[in-house]
């Protein structure tokens, strides 16, 4: 397994800045359906996830989704913004980058954006629903993007 783009997902994880205050650490469980990178037609993809929320507005996390011999372990970054007096419930936009390992094809970049609303149940857990538009660089420009629809449900603990 070639991991050429490791730097790209390390310097994502260390462009947080040094002043956000006690990060709260999640590892979570998510269930992707839809057409994307992973996918050509909809159908249910479980991924795992792992990250940590710095503030009420930022979140940094990965994520692994695994489908037949392809692998997808991508980074992301989501900005929160509330839309409840108590913060509970907020919505969210955030890119993404990544890479994705085919066992008999050459590895790519992975490429995308998400948002959706997320809600926190308690202080130790959250569930959300998202939309992203992920797709490898090598098949970007050969895709319509209204194809790449991929819908998510989440459920993360705080650890």
């Amino acid at each position: 397994m070639k991991l050429k783009y490791t730097p790209v997902l390390l310097s994502l994880f260390l462009s947080q800045s040094a002043n956000a205050s006690e990060p709260q650490a999640f590892i979570g469980f998510g269930i992707n359906d839809g057409v994307s990178s992973i996918n050509t037609d909809w159908e249910f993809n479980p991924s795992l996830r792992v990250g940590a929320n710095f503030n009420d507005k930022h979140r940094l996390y990965s994520y692994l989704e695994i489908h037949k011999d392809i692998y997808n372990l991508v980074g992301s970054y989501d900005y929160f913004m509330p839309i409840s007096d108590n913060k509970d419930w907020r919505i969210f936009v955030g890119a993404s980058t990544g890479i994705q390992v085919v066992e008999s094809h050459k590895d790519d970049l992975i490429l995308g954006a998400q948002t959706g609303i997320n809600y926190r149940i308690n202080k130790n857990f959250n569930t959300e629903l998202g939309y992203r538009v992920h797709d490898t660089r090598s098949v970007w420009k050969e895709r319509n993007m209204s194809q790449l629809d991929t819908f998510y449900i989440a459920i993360d603990f705080a650890v």
